[in-house]
């Protein structure tokens, strides 16, 4: 769509649709937010009535519950023509994210919200069962996770291609789909319930896991011959979370599920019923020995007060909300929003978060024993950090927070903004993906005062779920239509007018990867190895040491790698002495 159209809803009036409305465009249409609705335009609106769509949106709309984005009516054009229907505007983290340790600790996500989180995404599945609805497809794709008064509540989209009627199943993703059954019904509706639940426990997908006998993410063979990862001699990563987090009486019905090829409803994760427990062996996978080429360093850890967040700048952030200066190892203040940026200016640090549609602004001097919140009246949706760089993302587009200092006065105030689709990008860690009709754009900041649009076709028709952004270098996590998670990596000549591209196979969505300024990187694929790579030139360094493990998340002060694990920072080095 070039210019706006105008169309009418249902029980709504008409609305227009502009392209700065925009959100998302895949499949058989595109997606525009209104308010608090989005709209489906369908591409070939006369493919819709041929395949009697029409007919199937007004029987999902009586699907009426607060998880389920149904449809509540039709989008008619001026000739009361069918082109699309509208639904609820839903917002939160994909559930993918949820999947990983990152998350976890970033958004102090414990099992109790895990739980909390798959009892309403079971009460989903009840409900659609309860309303001869067959799901499908509901892979991780398909959900949001929202906080509402502090616990998780879900949200499933892409409701019309649920099966309800007389209108079959179509598609479904490999990886949730069970390769045993001869047709679609409320039993493969729960496995995959339950192979999409399991992963936001303990992030891996019950097919994963290295298994003698079996390729490396070779989940479909696995899954016909239910070689889960309660077969004997699975060896894990660390990074898988120990399965005694899941519910006694849950863990039985996941283990007879994948293992034993059983078909029934889950339990609820708070069903008091006593399940038979089974001492449950999780194989680590063996690390090598220790080589002495890396230097392990401690900077601190304040028992039960874990360490969340490292920011580029040298502070950290702890659960409490606490700042922690690095160089000093002391607290230098408390901030109100878990989701904040810290850059570090003159004299001092720079903290941000929103609040409301507002951001909030704090002046944090040396040695941390004063602050004073900044006036900024700029409304801002939310806030992206790059390097030492803070930007707020306005209804205009990508704008960066300047903070100057006149003598003991401080100022924020708004420096140069640059126009975007704000509705069709979806924001990582110092980079977002802009979905333009369909045509995929990296936004990336880099030096000291630009930021750059690219065209990255290799991104077309794909979910970009997971990003991270340094000096001239971009790495991507998305899922393939086979519900195989791909990683692309963006190499950037020194303007950004060009790029080099590679990609490959994942194991998940977790980004473990340090971005250093000086343009070398450090990530942890598997236990006992540490990569060490400059995309540059393509230089890279595999350090085996038994004490590199996937459980620590990798972040950077500057041009030092630190990691979290266990709640402590640490940082790693190589040993300039061997």
């Amino acid at each position: 769509m070039s210019g706006a159209i105008q169309v009418t809803l249902e029980g709504k009036g008409p609305v227009t649709l502009r392209p700065s409305d925009h959100v998302a465009t895949g499949g058989e249409g595109s997606i525009y937010r209104v308010s608090d609705m989005v709209v489906k335009i369908y591409t070939d609106p006369g493919k819709m009535a041929k395949s009697g769509m029409i007919d199937k949106i007004k029987a999902l709309t009586v699907l009426q519950h607060r998880c389920i984005v149904a449809p509540r009516g039709l989008a008619v054009d001026s000739a009361k023509g069918p082109v699309g229907y509208y639904m609820p505007y839903v917002d939160g983290h994909p559930l993918a994210r949820v999947f990983t340790t990152e998350f976890h600790r970033r958004e102090k996500f414990t099992s109790k919200h895990a739980s909390t989180l798959v009892d309403r995404m079971r009460e989903v599945f009840v409900f659609a069962h309860g309303h001869k609805a067959i799901l499908v497809d509901p892979n991780e794709l398909n959900w949001f996770a929202q906080f509402t008064g502090g616990d998780p509540d879900p949200r499933i989209v892409d409701v019309d291609s649920w099966s309800i009627g007389r209108w079959p199943p179509t598609v479904v993703m490999p990886s949730v789909r069970d390769w045993h059954a001869k047709k679609f019904d409320e039993r493969t509706d729960w496995f995959a319930w339950g192979v999409v639940t399991f992963q936001v426990y303990t992030g891996i997908h019950p097919y994963k896991g290295t298994l003698d006998g079996y390729a490396r993410g070779d989940l479909e063979n696995r899954m016909r011959a239910n070689a889960s990862v309660f077969t004997p001699g699975v060896r894990l990563n660390q990074a898988v979370r120990d399965f005694s987090c899941i519910p006694t009486s849950l863990l039985s019905w996941y283990e007879a599920t994948f293992q034993k090829g059983e078909r029934t409803e889950p339990p609820s994760p708070f069903d008091k019923a006593l399940a038979t427990p089974r001492a449950i062996q999780v194989l680590r996978v063996v690390t090598t020995a220790a080589s002495g080429m890396l230097v392990y360093e401690k900077l601190f850890g304040f028992p039960g007060d874990e360490a969340t967040r490292i920011f580029p700048c040298g502070l950290a952030l702890l659960a409490s909300n606490k700042l922690v200066d690095l160089a000093t190892r002391q607290h230098s203040m408390t901030v109100a929003s878990s989701d904040c940026e810290v850059i570090r200016v003159r004299k001092g640090w720079l903290a941000g978060w929103v609040e409301r549609g507002s951001v909030r602004l704090e002046f944090i001097r040396d040695g941390g024993l004063r602050s004073e919140i900044l006036p900024f009246s700029v409304k801002v949706r939310q806030l992206v950090g790059y390097e030492n760089r803070m930007f707020g993302v306005t209804d205009q587009g990508l704008m960066e927070i300047k903070c100057t200092q006149l003598g003991d006065r401080v100022i924020a105030s708004a420096g140069q903004t640059w126009g975007i689709l704000v509705n069709s990008t979806k924001w990582f860690d110092g980079c977002g993906v802009i979905d333009a009709m369909g045509a995929k754009f990296v936004i990336a900041p880099f030096g000291d005062a630009a930021v750059t649009q690219t065209r990255v076709r290799e991104l077309d028709g794909v979910q970009v779920i997971a990003g991270k952004a340094g000096n001239r270098f971009v790495s991507l996590i998305y899922i393939d239509k086979s519900g195989t998670y791909q990683k692309i990596e963006l190499t950037f000549n020194h303007d950004y007018s060009s790029y080099k591209v590679w990609s490959g196979v994942t194991d998940g969505p977790e980004l473990n990867l340090a971005i250093l300024p000086k343009g070398v990187c450090a990530t942890i694929l598997e236990d006992g190895t540490l990569a060490v790579f400059a995309p540059t030139s393509g230089s890279v360094t595999k350090v085996e040491d038994r004490q590199i493990a996937t459980d620590m998340i990798l972040s950077n002060w500057g041009d030092l790698v630190t990691y979290i694990q266990r709640g402590e920072v640490w940082s790693l080095r190589m040993n300039s002495s061997r």
